[in-house]
């Protein structure tokens, strides 16, 4: 399967960001029904999604026209929303030209670039694991394990070094959707990092990922990529798919996997609404 301008892979690739952050919300509301988290979806058209402080449309251009009426119902559904007062759309290189004049005609301006990267698992194959001095394992995340996971990966996150129970609780709820798995690494006993793999069919997606701040520089992220292609490979995947912003480390990181840039996407962000 050609990697490059395949519009099919790239439908699987959007709709498991789709079907992935859909899940989220739900098991979010959940836990917590009084969560600023909601979905706002258009049948045949995409999924408008506001987390918090973001908000971001993904499939829409992909299949069925987006209309005037259909942005202005996006515009309300986040209207009022705490925290937010602009929508943005995630458009890839395969979305109606329709959709791209209408937002601009809407005042929509570019915002930034994001890049979608896929590994085509048939022709990968696993190297030898060394870590150095045998310091690091890395572990599937068992239910008990779920909030020494969780704290791990809102840790190295964060901006402050500190992470607040509500914060560390909304990564956790990551780990309830189906089909996602965590990895947590540990450097000589000491949880390090963390990362996450959802699988859906023989499509995997790497996301969420990080290192906390005294064992940043180790290499320890390339290490939980290499695993969770392991790990995808043994479940059946074909291919995995990860998004980052361009030329930063992360970027390099999936260079060095043997990840291959499969297109940009253009986030477009709205006027203020008010």
């Amino acid at each position: 399967m050609a990697l490059v301008n395949n519009k099919e892979l790239a439908k699987k690739i959007e709709y498991i960001k789709r079907k992935g952050t859909k899940d989220y919300i739900e098991k979010q509301l959940e836990r917590n029904p009084f969560a600023n988290s909601a979905c706002l979806s258009l049948e045949g058209k995409g999924d408008f999604f506001y987390t918090g402080s973001m908000s971001f449309g993904v499939g829409f251009g992909m299949e069925d026209s987006l209309a005037k009426r259909d942005v202005e119902q996006i515009e309300e559904f986040i209207r009022n929303k705490k925290g937010i007062s602009h929508a943005r759309f995630e458009l890839t290189p395969f979305c109606d030209p329709l959709l791209l004049a209408l937002l601009q005609e809407q005042r929509y301006t570019l915002e930034q670039f994001l890049a979608v990267w896929v590994l085509d698992l048939k022709a990968w194959k696993p190297v030898e694991k060394s870590f150095s001095g045998n310091t690091v394992e890395i572990a599937v995340v068992a239910n008990e394990d779920s909030f020494e996971w969780a704290w791990t990966v809102a840790l190295g996150i964060s901006k402050d070094n500190t992470v607040s129970e509500e914060t560390m609780e909304a990564t956790r709820t990551f780990l309830e959707v189906p089909g996602n798995t965590g990895f947590l690494l540990k450097d000589n006993g000491e949880s390090a990092a963390g990362g996450t793999l959802a699988i859906d069919g023989r499509l995997g997606e790497l996301f969420l990922a990080s290192t906390v701040q005294a064992y940043q520089g180790k290499g320890h992220q390339n290490r939980l990529i290499e695993e969770r292609i392991r790990y995808a490979k043994e479940k059946g995947c074909t291919h995995i798919t990860v998004t980052t912003e361009p030329n930063t480390v992360s970027a390099r990181n999936m260079e060095k996997n043997g990840f291959g840039l499969i297109y940009n996407k253009a986030i477009l962000r709205s006027p203020e609404i008010k």
